[in-house]
């Protein structure tokens, strides 16, 4: 049999299945069992003629739209975009839409929108990944309040009960530190992130456990930003062997400047980043790094947010640190003025 012109109706998929509209209607939401041979025949059915379910309907019998949202500061940025792969893989698993929206690096105006949104049950719930902290961000979040929400790769200090999915920074932070100081280094430069992230406070608290005179420098998180800093610890005759930078991009505007004053690394400086972004395999010389698995962040945050959505265990429902890994790699050897 062909398929029609157009897609079918769910009357349509029922009288083909022989069975009732209630019938497929259970099949499709699985709220009550349904034999499962004739589930089958309703599923071959529904995929040959294309049928689609009425979104509006559905969210009125319900309550639900099945569509969970994303907000992240940048959505075409390598980083978020790992996050959103994992978000969508585990919305796939339980049959959910996602809408995934870019904040801008925590413009309010947007980032009220999107809040409103799930507040105005567009959509069933949130994962909300911070570039920024403050009493701003925190109010924009207070928006949702009673809503499902989680956070992912950041948490917020003042929402300590919003489940978070972050990763063991310090620990990869203490990783890179031991390295350095195997290594003979005892000048260490910081290119730390936004200043507020609790992420930033925990990797600089971790470094200066082992580096207590490292210079902390504050960036965006972008190449130029790890450029313009590294450039002017140079111009400022900023003694140093080693920098460690909160993620690759600075790392990587940093080898950059090294490279335009001459310096060599990691002969005269040792440089390492955090995250493991492809960029950082690519680069002159491959980038020492601490990798963060942003697909796994992702995809945990997903099924945290649905576990809240549909009741599941509360034990699926707690906050995730997941595991870091130092990758050495050509950017980082022994200091130049390590003893032989």
């Amino acid at each position: 049999m062909d398929a029609p012109a157009r897609p079918w109706t769910m009357e349509q998929i029922a009288r083909a299945a022989g069975v009732s509209a209630t019938t497929v209607s259970h099949a499709l939401s699985g709220k009550r069992p349904v034999n499962p041979l004739t589930a089958e025949r309703i599923h071959r059915l529904i995929a040959q003629f294309e049928y689609v379910p009425d979104a509006g309907a559905r969210r009125l019998r319900s309550g639900r739209s099945r569509i969970i949202g994303l907000a992240v500061p940048d959505v075409s940025h390598w980083y978020f975009g790992r996050i959103a792969r994992g978000v969508e893989e585990a919305a796939d698993e339980a049959d959910h839409g996602l809408l995934v929206a870019s904040t801008v690096n925590a413009d309010p105006k947007r980032e009220r929108r999107y809040l409103d949104m799930l507040r105005a049950r567009t959509i069933d719930g949130l994962i909300y990944a911070a570039s920024r902290t403050g009493s701003e961000v925190d109010q924009l979040v207070r928006r949702a309040s009673g809503a499902a929400l989680v956070l992912a790769d950041e948490r917020i200090e003042a929402l300590p009960d919003v489940p978070s999915v972050t990763s063991r920074v310090a620990e990869g932070a203490h990783a890179v530190a031991r390295l350095l100081r195997d290594l003979g280094h005892t000048r260490v430069a910081e290119l730390a992130g936004y200043p507020g992230l609790v992420s930033t406070e925990e990797r600089s608290r971790a470094l200066h456990e082992w580096f207590p005179a490292a210079l902390v420098l504050h960036g965006d998180f972008e190449v130029e930003s790890g450029h313009r800093l590294t450039s002017d610890l140079l111009r400022a005759g900023v003694p140093f062997t080693a920098l460690v930078a909160h993620n690759d991009s600075m790392a990587v505007g940093a080898i950059r400047a090294l490279h335009e004053a001459g310096r060599r690394v990691p002969e005269d400086v040792s440089v390492v980043g955090f995250d493991d972004m492809e960029i950082a395999r690519v680069v002159t010389p491959a980038l020492t790094t601490v990798r963060k698995d942003m697909v796994e962040v992702g995809r945990r945050s997903g099924r945290i947010l649905l576990s809240l959505l549909t009741g599941g265990d509360p034990a699926d429902q707690r906050s995730v640190v997941l595991p870091t890994e130092l990758v050495v790699r050509g950017s980082t050897g022994p200091a130049p003025d390590a003893p032989a």
